[in-house]
């Protein structure tokens, strides 16, 4: 197509639609760009309006074909002001935090867009609810929606701060209430059906499936010290310390704000694990469980061949979290106090541990039962 004199809606046809070759074939699914120069004069060769809708698209070519003097007076647009907002916390979130904070402030864009509404003037209380209340999946989880309405706050607090809004909108946007379910452990057949089958993941030349023994020792490592996949990969036998009875080891955990100090935690490993490990075949020559020099890409990784491991075993919801609940409920079911559990998951609370983990909490449950049939005998 060649570059128009105004502005022109053209659909970016796939290559299996049967338009691909016509591009001002409209009646298709395809998505929806811009080409052409503004009133202005400035060139707009291709640029997404990130919709498949017509109506919508024309909306968003309405916003790009406003006077420069008209959008100038707007002040700025939610776009531009989501992009200055990340970039702005890109130094002190973490990737997969910053990652969250994107992909609502997205949603939030292409939900505003849709209505007509560009700029951050146009942000209302009527539409932010609705937003919340529309703007997410209807499959999303409660505790997922919780998470990217309190990343929708934070950037609204930041937006009254810098004048790019007049209004303090986070007080009248409150956050999403969810319910933390309590975490449910693997049972030992289930673990055991996990250990078996992670011993059968061979034939390949690269990754865990390489040496499948090591992996195993991998979820062993998790399901003893109750330590994070983030932090398993990473594990490093040089940070060993023989204890009086167990070996301890202490390391920075990766689940934490870059602005925050650096959080140590220390779990304890057995004569047996620890032996085991020295023994196995690593995956790189310092660390036992990392491959590649990546533990991003290598905990992900765990994830999926565990997802392949249940499916396989007849194992649902596998994951590698699960081995850390498991280790939480059958410390706290061993007789360990709350607090100590807290301590080796590395929470940052007592009443984190708690939230999740109460209904396991067997000896309060028996102290409670002690104190009323106490009460009862006394009346």
């Amino acid at each position: 197509m060649k570059r128009a004199d105004t502005l022109l809606l053209y659909r970016r046809h796939h290559p299996k639609c049967p338009h691909a070759d016509d591009r001002s074939w409209m009646d298709c699914t395809c998505p929806i760009w811009i080409v052409g120069r503004t009133p202005d004069g400035t060139t707009v060769r291709r640029k997404s309006t990130g919709f498949t809708d017509l109506a919508q698209a024309r909306h968003a070519l309405a916003t790009v074909t406003k006077p420069v003097h008209d959008r100038n007076d707007c002040g700025p647009t939610i776009a531009d002001s989501a992009r200055k907002y990340l970039a702005d916390r890109q130094q002190e979130l973490g990737e997969m935090t910053l990652g969250q904070h994107r992909l609502v402030l997205d949603r939030l864009v292409t939900f505003c867009e849709a209505r007509g509404k560009s700029y951050m003037r146009d942000l209302t209380v009527d539409l932010l609810l609705t937003f919340k209340a529309e703007g997410f999946p209807a499959k999303m989880r409660d505790t997922s929606k919780k998470t990217f309405v309190a990343k929708l706050r934070c950037f609204l607090r930041a937006a009254y701060e810098r004048d790019w809004i007049a209004t303090s909108l986070v007080e009248k946007v409150r956050g999403h209430k969810a319910v933390y379910g309590q975490k449910e452990p693997y049972t030992d057949q289930e673990v055991q059906k996990i250990l078996d089958e992670a011993l059968k993941m061979n034939g390949r030349v690269h990754g865990y499936a390489k040496h499948p023994k090591t992996f195993r020792l991998l979820l062993e490592l998790m399901l003893e010290t109750g330590i994070r996949v983030s932090d398993a990969v990473r594990f490093d036998p040089s940070s060993l310390i023989r204890g009086e009875h167990l070996w301890v080891y202490r390391f920075v955990m990766q689940k934490r704000k870059r602005s925050d100090a650096l959080r140590y935690a220390e779990v304890y490993l057995s004569d047996r694990l620890k032996g085991a490990i020295d023994a196995a075949d690593w995956f790189s020559p310092k660390r036992p469980f990392m491959y590649n020099g990546n533990g991003r890409a290598s905990a992900y990784q765990v994830y999926l061949w565990m997802q392949n491991i249940g499916t396989r075993s007849g194992v649902s919801d596998c994951r590698p979290h699960r081995l850390r609940d498991t280790f939480a409920v059958r410390k706290l079911l061993s007789g360990l106090q709350l607090d100590d559990v807290s301590r080796l998951l590395g929470h940052s609370s007592v009443k984190m541990t708690e939230l999740f983990y109460a209904k396991w909490v067997d000896s309060r449950r028996q102290r409670l039962e002690r104190l009323v049939a106490e009460s009862l005998v006394n009346a």
